[in-house]
């Protein structure tokens, strides 16, 4: 997410969505990961497929996590996916029910790429459904050498 401009993972129109379970200093164990990934699953969503989390998936239709590690408690595990704009309402209020279910923190990550006129869509859907968001968010200036070019 941090380096866009190379290469080109969010388009315009998309959100991408990171979710990061178990930090600061708490973890996480694939069980409560594997609650929010059969959330998102829900969504039809692909999983980012450089995330090494994506790789102990065992069905991507349903979010199921290999078996033999939900048991394994790590520092943190970050869920990744991107979604077009329309669908974003929808995630996070299947987030917002998953996070009840789980026995661990949370950050919810929003990636979106700012419009020509200055505006980031997203910002309105997230405050419509009455979700604070936090005044420390981080901007890419797109500093980096641009590999890539959204046509």
């Amino acid at each position: 997410m941090k380096t866009n401009e190379v290469t080109g993972r969010f388009k315009s129109g998309e959100v991408g969505i990171a979710i990061e379970l178990g930090r600061p200093g708490t973890g996480a164990r694939f069980r409560d990961v594997e609650k929010v990934t059969q959330a998102v699953a829900k969504l039809g969503v692909e999983l980012e497929p450089q995330n090494p989390l994506t790789f102990l998936i065992t069905d991507s239709t349903t979010g199921r996590i290999d078996e033999d590690v939900l048991d394994e408690k790590v520092l943190s595990a970050i869920v990744e996916f991107s979604i077009p704009l329309p669908q974003l309402a929808r995630a996070l209020t299947e987030l917002q029910k998953v996070a009840h279910e789980i026995e661990t923190v949370f950050s919810l990550n929003l990636i979106a790429k700012v419009e020509p006129d200055g505006s980031v869509p997203a910002v309105s859907v997230v405050r419509d459904l009455g979700i604070p968001l936090s005044v420390n968010g981080k901007n890419n200036v797109g500093l980096g050498r641009p590999l890539f070019q959204e046509v």
